[in-house]
Parts: C-alpha cells; structure tokens; sequence
C-alpha cells in the first residue's frame, strides 16, 4: 500500500500538452477548476478521521460490475505493480455522479457528515490510508488515527437501492469470496466516496442514502495505531507512521 501512498501526493507544474486521439489509457493530465460557495463554515468537510469510533460508510458501489477489469484500466495500481500504462479507464455515469454528489451535499448539510474523501487514485484502499494519515495539526505534525475496515462480504453491497430480493442478496454474497482483490482495493470505479459519521447516526446515513438510489454500507470504524483492512481473501495491516512516512516524503524521495 505504501507503493501508492507515493503515487498520490500532491502534483504540481503544468499540464503536458494534450494528444489527440489517444486511446485507452494516456498520461495527459488535463486540469479543471472549480469554484463554489459554501454558505457555512460548518458544511466545509474534510477527508481526514475525526474520532475514536466514528462509523465508516462507503457511498457508491464497491466496484462497477459493468466494466470487465473492474476499474482498473488506466490505474494507479497498473502502473506501479505492473508497470503498465493500458485498459480503458474506469467509465464516469453522469447521473449517478449528480445523484452521489447530491445525496452527499444533503447529509454534510443535516450535520450528519464528520469527514468525506472521494475514491479516485489507488482506489478505495488509498483513499481509507489517506484519511488516516493527512490531518497536518502544525508544521511536520501529523496527526494519526487508524481505522479496522470489514470488506470481507463486500460484494453484498454491491446492490442497488431499488433491487433488494433476498435471491439477489445472496447471489452477490457468494461473490464476495470471488471479487479479484486487486480490484476491491485498488479499483478506481468512480462516483464512491469514503464518509464518516457518530455511531448513533450511521443507520440514519445508510438508510437516507438508499432512499435517494445510492449504493451504502459500514464497512468499519475508526480507532487504533494502524490501518487494517479484512477481505474474503485475508487481512492485511500498516503502521500508520509508514503509511505517513511513504505519503508526505514521496516527492522528497523522487526528486533526490
């Protein structure tokens, strides 16, 4: 995990030129901007852990079963385990983005939201590393919080809000022990965002999500001195002072 902690720190510089006709995956780096207005400071939510025993809630689905490499194509995880820079990127729904974004604005805006961190490079299992470890409280003070994730039935969220039978709910529980765990953890499937809540709130979180058609589930809890992840195919777990090691000194290391 520390390889794509590295992979996603903060860039700087312009943009190469854009390529026309590039197909699949390409190393073009188009930026876009944009500018809002948050009408109270209270709604400002950022990415990182707040407190011992916050519920982890992942919005969207775990992975985009219509894309046959599972949002890997074009990823982080491709190129630096693999060393390839190839496959179709993971294919963005408007509607489900607008629906994800909405719902979301809606549970920050009832004060039901204590942090958010979108799941784009490295995945799912970059985003849970990051919102561990990039609380900076003063300078070169980090501030650490683990977090225990249970992705290990995983593929029964991996439902719909308006397809909830009980045939199909234990179809995509026997595919938990199937899904390629390369894909759970490093897929880049867009429109998935990793929130935390109180505990006393998380059942009100869910259950008003799939009201509004997205995809959510606890996956875990926040707490402890380090990050660990279960799935159907084993448990794995960092110290957080390397996950922060291999996140914050990244550049310092390429560069030298």
């Amino acid at each position: 995990m520390s390889a794509f902690l590295q992979t996603s720190a903060p860039r700087s510089g312009p943009p190469p030129p854009l390529q026309p006709a590039i197909p699949a995956a390409s190393a073009t780096t188009p930026t876009i901007a944009v500018v809002g207005i948050i009408e109270k400071p209270e709604h400002v939510t950022t990415q990182w852990f707040k407190d011992e025993g916050d519920v982890i809630i992942l919005l969207g689905e775990v992975v985009d079963n219509a894309d046959p490499i599972l949002g890997l194509g074009g990823s982080a995880y491709l190129q630096v385990v693999h060393g390839k820079k190839t496959g179709s990127p993971p294919r963005c729904d408007l509607e489900t983005a607008k629906t994800l974004h909405t719902t979301l604005l809606g549970l920050i805006q009832s004060g039901l939201v204590k942090s958010a961190h979108d799941c784009s490079e490295g995945g799912l299992a970059v985003a849970l590393a990051e919102s561990c470890i990039s609380q900076l409280i003063a300078r070169e003070t980090p501030r650490l919080i683990g977090a225990t994730i249970d992705l290990s039935s995983a593929a029964a969220s991996r439902q719909s809000a308006a397809d909830q039978s009980e045939e199909k709910n234990a179809a995509l529980s026997r595919d938990a022990a199937t899904l390629r765990l390369d894909a759970l953890l490093f897929g880049e499937t867009q429109s998935r965002v990793v929130i935390t809540c109180k505990p006393l709130d998380a059942v009100k979180v869910v259950e008003r999500t799939k009201l509004m058609g997205v995809p959510a589930a606890q996956i875990g809890k926040v707490g402890g001195d380090k990050l660990t992840v279960k799935t159907a195919q084993g448990e794995f777990s960092a110290p957080l002072t390397e996950l922060h090691d291999a996140w914050w000194n990244s550049i310092a290391r390429a560069m030298a």
